[in-house]
Parts: structure tokens; sequence; C-alpha cells
């Protein structure tokens, strides 16, 4: 990929590293309805997206009604849990930087809670655009994707790949027509992304992938 010029980053799970939050907003409300917690494990070696069938396999959602209810729990839960950034993340976004690579962050994430999160870890300086989602259900960001893709414009698509931690992130991509490199550090087991796209074990592995270092 020695022609990027563009970085599309995914945020939670990449240059977020929040699955241990996740597993543990999850846990807290499958013992709330006395049911068993799951394992990191098979958190990452099942999770995906949209959400909502891999929560109807946990056995936490009914019908169309609970479901708008799950998502708020999810969510106010999840915001109590502590988060950090993936340790490697401002190494990785100098390194795109300092290559003269633009780059912007496409989230699932509601867009009122990426610009509050991205602002809080001190990410905005490097980034082009934050576009995130509408909603608190986890859908797919490829409706986001394609409005910052139109905004970026004169970049060509071969020139542009999307890193990301799981398996929708190279639905997206493909769906684009741009890159993608994937990270194993996030919600996804790494056995299940290197079946995918080029995968690095770390996010500093994966930008120079990315850039063809």
């Amino acid at each position: 990929m020695t022609d990027c010029r563009y970085i599309l980053w995914d945020w939670n799970g990449t240059l977020l590293d929040d699955t241990v939050a996740g597993v543990n907003t999850l846990n807290r409300m499958l013992r709330e309805r006395g049911r068993p917690e799951m394992t990191m494990e098979f958190y990452r070696d099942n999770f995906a997206f949209p959400v909502r069938p891999f929560y109807e396999k946990l056995g936490l959602v009914v019908d169309d009604a609970e479901w708008d209810d799950i998502a708020v729990k999810y969510h106010d839960i999840y915001h109590e849990e502590p988060k950090r950034l993936n340790p490697e993340a401002l190494v990785a976004l100098e390194l795109v930087r300092a290559r003269g690579v633009r780059q912007s962050i496409i989230s699932a994430l509601r867009q009122d809670l990426l610009d509050r999160d991205t602002a809080a870890f001190g990410v905005r300086d490097y980034l082009e655009y934050t576009y995130g989602g509408d909603n608190l259900d986890g859908r797919s960001k490829l409706d986001r994707a394609k409005e910052l893709l139109a905004v970026l414009g004169t970049v060509p698509s071969r020139a542009i790949t999307l890193i990301g931690d799981s398996l929708h992130d190279r639905e997206v991509a493909d769906a684009l027509g741009v890159g993608c490199v994937l990270c194993a550090q996030g919600t996804h087991a790494r056995w299940r992304l290197e079946k995918a796209a080029p995968t690095g074990e770390t996010l500093v592995e994966a930008v120079r992938i990315a850039l063809g270092l």
C-alpha cells in the first residue's frame, strides 16, 4: 500500500483501547439479568457489527422496544468504565503525520460522544475530520463513511486506507473501494481478521503495513 495518502481510522477498539470496558459493561448487564458472564476470548471470537445479533446471542434482547432500552443502558454503564488510548495510538498518529499523510476518524459511535472522547483523549490535532453516527445502536458506519469520502473529494480511493479492528471495517472499506489494514489489539481475535485483510499485531505494525514501510 505504498501509494497511501489518507488514513481513515476506526475509533473504538482501534485508537481507543476500550475492549475490556465493553466486556465489563456487557457482563454487568448479563449479571443483572441472571445470565452467565462471558470471557474475553468468547467476546473476541464472536463480537460483530451490527451488534444486535451478538446481543441476542447473549440473551440480552427480546423485542424492538427492549432493544432501545438495551442500547441506552449499555452506554450508561460503558461511560462509567475506565478506558484509555491504545498505548501506541499517539505514536501511530504521529508516524502517519510525519509521512505527510492526512488522517480522519470514521466511527459508528454517536457524533457527540465521538467529539467528547476524541477531545478528552487529546487526538483531535492529528485529525482532519471526525465522523460519527447519529444513534446508540452500533449500526453500520458505511453511510457516514460515504459522506466523508465525498468531503475528501480529490483524494482517489486507491490512495485511502481504513485501519480498524473488526470485520466490519473490512466490509466498509470494500464498499468504499479503499484499502484496509486491521489491528489485532481490539474487539476481534487475530484469527478472524487475518482471513479478511492484512493484519498487524499492534497499531504501529498496522500503520507500517498501510504506509508500505
